[in-house]
């Protein structure tokens, strides 16, 4: 095993100690606050609803000083955070990953019995770690997805194919206490179904109204990297904007509300609203993870209280995220609890707030929070990635890359005061992505691809958001 590297703060340096004592294999994840452990299994099967399941080694990232969070084996990415501080050897750590796993295994089954016993014909799909059914007249292999009998999640494909959804939250309905029959829950789930068509249209057109034009701007043509090299022998056309950008708009932020209590807040939800925020929703702290895997906010606010979990943990479970260092967090707790509120302070939470909170002033103190740089909230990669920018007639390369922006390598004079719109492309991925971005920087330092401009992203569609960070994701591995 070779020694912990450098950047591991003194809570993963004491955890690096004592797996290495127990024997495992483990790494430190960018920003030292996290270690990626590989635990062995024992020979015995975890017993699912769809039989036994048969799991050689179990791929954990630590939470804190006392915590886990299981990723691989995708079934085993299901289970809650685990708490881990009593266990002296690997025997007892795998003990209570089987326990939590016979408790989320009893808790489908029941779920499972529940939804025959109405006339639902149920399946398990994901190793048995989470209950699937068809839309009524719909393709069993587009189903509808549950783990507990609160929660049914609408699949993309089927009716939803070609709708423009803002994320998972779109496609979760909340069931509890209304599942008396299998018609009632068809009925739930064409109303949903029908309203999302709605939304979908709306929201379509009104991607296609005219935007002002503050300035003079060529119109986009479409994708000019479906072959990706560095250099081209006759000169490409310029990329222009698609849609006319210029001082006279401003970025739209992206937050993430986590928690129950937060998305029935409709004064917040309406404030954050109005004041130009991009608003995502997760109601766990697992869902809001999986929101994090295919999105990436200026800003999460999320209730302290998380059911099996707290907000102290889940902004360390946040930082395990490939490419994240730090996105900030405000924890929001209906009651003062000094220490919550210390252990806020530790984690390195951007805030700690009691509700109620008056929402207009509350959400203008968030703006400096969202738009203050602070530390670095991004791991960056370093790549050779063909990109263009607007208004340029040769190809440039991106150098650095990372959720939120990259460095773009380029000697071509670009209006630094302006957003402009980029493309890279992604050869592993093999696609090319499309973005609005804002110029930071320029870089005139002299030598190889150190003249360029920092670029965040300002605009991106969730299609493309997805695939760049499925593409950090695999930089991460291999880094």
């Amino acid at each position: 095993m070779s020694a912990p590297e450098p950047q591991l703060d003194r809570v993963q340096q004491r955890q690096y100690a004592r797996f290495e004592r127990m024997g495992l294999s483990c790494r430190a994840m960018p920003g030292g606050q996290t270690l990626l452990v590989s635990l062995p299994t024992a020979a015995a099967p975890f017993e699912s609803p769809a039989g036994p399941l048969s799991i050689e080694r179990i791929l954990f990232a630590t939470v804190g000083a006392d915590q886990i969070k299981c990723l691989r084996p995708r079934p085993m990415f299901n289970l809650p955070l685990l708490d881990i501080r009593r266990c002296a050897d690997t025997a007892t750590i795998e003990s209570v990953i089987r326990q939590a796993w016979r408790d989320r295994t009893r808790e489908l089954r029941e779920t499972g019995r529940t939804l025959r016993n109405l006339g639902i014909e149920v399946g398990v799909i994901e190793g048995g770690s989470l209950l699937a059914f068809p839309i009524s007249g719909e393709s069993p292999e587009r189903p509808v997805l549950m783990h507990s009998l609160d929660e049914a999640i609408l699949p993309t494909a089927g009716p939803l194919a070609g709708h423009r959804l803002a994320g998972i939250e779109e496609r979760v309905i909340d069931v509890s206490g209304r599942l008396d029959s299998a018609s009632d829950l068809d009925m739930l789930i064409g109303s949903r179904l029908q309203e999302l068509g709605r939304i979908a249209t709306a929201r379509e057109a009104e991607l296609r109204k005219p935007r002002l034009v503050v300035r003079e701007a060529t119109v986009f043509t479409g994708p000019l990297l479906s072959s990706p090299p560095l250099a081209s022998p006759s000169p490409p056309s310029p990329l222009a904007p698609n849609d006319p950008i210029g001082e006279g708009t401003t970025r739209e932020p992206k937050v993430l509300l986590v928690g129950a209590r937060l998305l029935e807040n409709a004064a917040l939800r309406d404030e954050l609203k109005r004041q130009g925020y991009r608003i995502a929703t997760a109601r766990s702290e697992t869902e809001a993870l999986m929101r994090l895997a295919s999105m990436t906010p200026d800003l999460v606010l999320s209730q302290y209280g998380l059911g099996r979990s707290d907000g102290a943990t889940f902004v360390q479970a946040l930082r395990t995220l490939p490419g994240i260092v730090r996105i900030p967090v405000v924890l929001l707790d209906d009651v003062h609890h000094q220490s919550r509120q210390d252990a806020a302070r530790a984690v390195g939470a951007a805030g700690y707030v009691i509700e109620p909170v008056e929402a207009t002033r509350f959400v203008t103190r968030l703006h400096k929070i969202a738009a203050s740089p602070g530390d670095r909230r991004f791991t960056r990669y370093a790549g050779r990635l063909a990109a263009r920018l607007a208004g340029q007639t040769r190809p440039c390369v991106a150098t650095e890359i990372g959720r939120g922006g990259f460095f773009i390598a380029t000697g071509a004079a670009v209006d630094e005061a302006n957003e402009t719109r980029c493309e890279i492309t992604l050869p592993e991925m093999q696609r090319s992505l499309a973005f609005v971005g804002e110029i930071l920087y320029r870089s005139e330092l002299q030598g190889v691809d150190r003249q360029g401009v920092g670029v965040r992203i300002r605009e991106i569609s969730p299609e493309d958001e997805a695939a760049l960070i499925a593409y950090v994701t695999l930089r991460a591995r291999q880094a």
